[in-house]
């Protein structure tokens, strides 16, 4: 009983601070205002999306180095100082100098909620050490959720002008963050320590070196890049591109609903079924589905363009919390945090290498087909990786318990 009340604090603190993080994906909240407010081009403005996740993306592994060391409170009170920095910082720019909101609301409220992220998926799932893609979900769902909760606000708060509304979504979200990170604590050594059961990569944890020369490291790298492209380059332009595709001002806001109930859905449902089916398969279906949208989404039109981007969006969102069980199934937890972040850079890159991609083809063609008809090519490299995946994985940790095992009986 004292191990259940000790884990409701941590475990609710982490809901809180992923409700309140879930900004890095409300930047088509702020693009219009902002490109008002100080007259910028929509590309210059655009490309402030892909610097923030670029910067989520480091702050992932910053956070990873930091937990493994010092645990996940500290990393989450840098969390709420970076966050309330970049936003609060954000709503004192100069008309005359507006690229700031590059390092501003860019990278330093990208890095404070890579370091939230970080920070509460490593504690829950030490908290969970059994269903470690329940804990995954219940910390990437409650970012989903951040979505429906906090863009309501976020638009009242545009009313009355975009320093006010970047000045105090700092001040309230960033002072929410910083009181949550002293109730995040991990369990205490031995904790369920009789109902977790003996395996390789816990008895002996990888060390990151050793995670880098494993191809699994690099099998799960390949969806976090490649898959990941389609709905970086939908997410800028869903309005836009639903309003040609003949979706009415209404039918356009329900499509906006959509996605943040499928953020939150689909970050709860999948990392819980992998659970049971396995995390490469989990991540594999997605990836599947993402090549068939990526497909379709060269000619739909009105309710079934809604339907499709609320399947690209499960289906990026999804294995959002698989990652990082899957990476503590693979390398064990000990380095988990430094491993995994390392592994969401590929996140960032996506994001980069998808606004670059969008940019040029969609100039050159005069249009999106062949932007999604290279985003469905892409999508079939992660599949092959993913479906060989388990198979490497069982040679792996059978050569790995006989190096154990040899290493016991020479002692």
């Amino acid at each position: 009983m004292k191990n259940k009340e000790f884990k409701i604090a941590p475990v609710i603190a982490c809901i809180i601070t992923m409700l309140c993080v879930g900004i890095v994906y409300m930047w088509n909240v702020f693009q219009q205002p902002v490109m008002d407010y100080y007259g910028w081009e929509k590309t210059a403005v655009s490309f402030i999306s892909a610097v923030n996740l670029f910067a989520f993306s480091a702050g992932i592994f910053l956070g990873g180095v930091i937990v493994d060391r010092k645990g996940p409170r500290i990393v989450n009170m840098l969390s709420g100082i970076l966050f309330f920095a970049g936003l609060f910082l954000s709503s004192m720019l100069p008309k005359s100098a507006p690229w700031l909101i590059y390092i501003t609301y860019g990278v330093l409220g990208g890095v404070g909620v890579g370091l939230a992220y970080a920070g509460a998926t490593n504690c829950l799932q030490k908290w969970f050490p059994t269903r470690r893609g329940f804990a995954s979900a219940i910390a990437t769902c409650a970012f989903g959720t951040s979505i429906v909760v906090c863009v309501p606000i976020a638009q009242a708060f545009l009313q009355k002008g975009v320093p006010f509304a970047f000045r105090w979504l700092g001040i309230i979200l960033g002072a929410i963050v910083f009181v949550c990170a002293f109730f995040i604590f991990t369990p205490p050594k031995g904790y369920m320590a009789d109902k977790i059961p003996p395996r390789a990569e816990e008895k002996a944890p990888y060390s990151v070196g050793e995670a880098l020369k494993d191809p699994r490291f690099w099998f799960m790298c390949t969806p976090l890049f490649f898959m990941t492209v389609t709905y970086m380059v939908v997410n800028p332009i869903i309005r836009t591109l639903g309003a040609e595709r003949g979706l009415s001002p209404a039918l356009l806001t329900t499509t906006s609903m959509l996605v943040g109930i499928a953020s939150a859905v689909s970050r709860f449902i999948v990392p819980t079924i992998s659970d049971k089916l396995g995390r490469a398969k989990s991540i594999l279906v997605m990836t599947i589905l993402m090549l068939v949208c990526a497909l379709l989404m060269i000619f739909v039109r009105g309710p079934l363009y809604t339907v499709v981007i609320f399947l690209i969006v499960c289906a990026y969102s999804g294995p959002a919390g698989v990652y990082p069980a899957m990476t503590g199934d693979a390398f064990g937890m000990k380095n988990t945090g430094t491993i995994f972040g390392l592994s969401f850079f590929c996140i960032g890159f996506s994001s980069l290498f998808a606004t670059w991609m969008s940019g040029v083809i969609s100039k050159a063609t005069s249009g999106y087909t062949w932007v999604f008809i290279a985003s469905a090519i892409l999508c079939l490299i992660p599949i092959y990786c993913l479906a060989i995946y388990d198979k490497v994985g069982a040679k792996r940790k059978a050569a790995r318990e006989a190096k154990l095992a040899a290493e016991k009986s020479n002692e």
